[in-house]
């Protein structure tokens, strides 16, 4: 004799989910930076990521190539260890939540594809364009000052020959504008009355004035 609970299936027990390999997540900052959060489910803050970092990496070249100050290099290195800090905290709150909602292992392949595709353009352009244009911008700023410091040197030495004290050899630079960028600077035909001047600079490079 059958009984109509007999035909009924037991309902499956739900599959445990196996958690993203934290490991693997870090690997994927460090190599794509931002992609370990899809791999746990959070699109949003890998968008987010790969934006503030690409905004750091921006500003910081920006700043040391119109600065000429290397510290602003590091802000891009401050960036990336804040995410892995991030990441690691985030991580904690998806395993107690047993990682659900979570996206399919396709979405998330994809995504991450999509992430290397883009890293690859951005680092292309950054090195056709941008960076070319950086490091002209910090090659004017530096040519600027040494003019301005080439001139300052020559009106000191015009200065010293009024006084009478200007003799050849080494310029007078005692209050020369930017005289740290001068290595070295000679006086020749100071008793004549156009001194010639040359200045070297401490990156090779020599002016001579007038």
């Amino acid at each position: 004799m059958t009984w109509p609970e007999d035909t009924i299936r037991p309902t499956a027990a739900p599959t445990s989910r196996k958690a993203p390999n934290l490991a693997i997540g870090y690997l994927l900052n460090v190599l794509l930076p931002g992609a370990g959060f899809t791999y746990i489910g959070l699109v949003g803050w890998h968008v987010g990521w790969v934006g503030i970092l690409l905004a750091l990496n921006l500003t910081g070249a920006l700043l040391v190539g119109l600065t000429t100050f290397p510290v602003f290099g590091v802000l891009p290195l401050v960036g990336f260890v804040i995410m892995l800090v991030h990441f690691g905290q985030a991580y904690a709150r998806r395993a107690a939540q047993q990682f659900r909602p979570d996206l399919e292992a396709g979405v998330k392949i994809g995504l991450i594809a999509g992430h290397a595709v883009l890293n690859v353009a951005v680092v292309g352009l950054l090195a056709a364009v941008l960076m070319p244009s950086l490091l002209g911008a910090r090659e004017r700023a530096s040519a600027a000052g040494e003019r301005a410091a080439a001139m300052s040197a020559y009106t000191m030495v015009i200065a010293a020959q009024s006084g009478g004290t200007l003799r050849d050899g080494p310029c007078p630079l005692e209050n020369v504008v930017g005289g740290d960028r001068i290595a070295s600077c000679t006086v020749t035909g100071a008793a004549t009355t156009d001194p010639q001047v040359t200045v070297t600079f401490t990156n090779g490079k020599t002016v001579q004035l007038p």
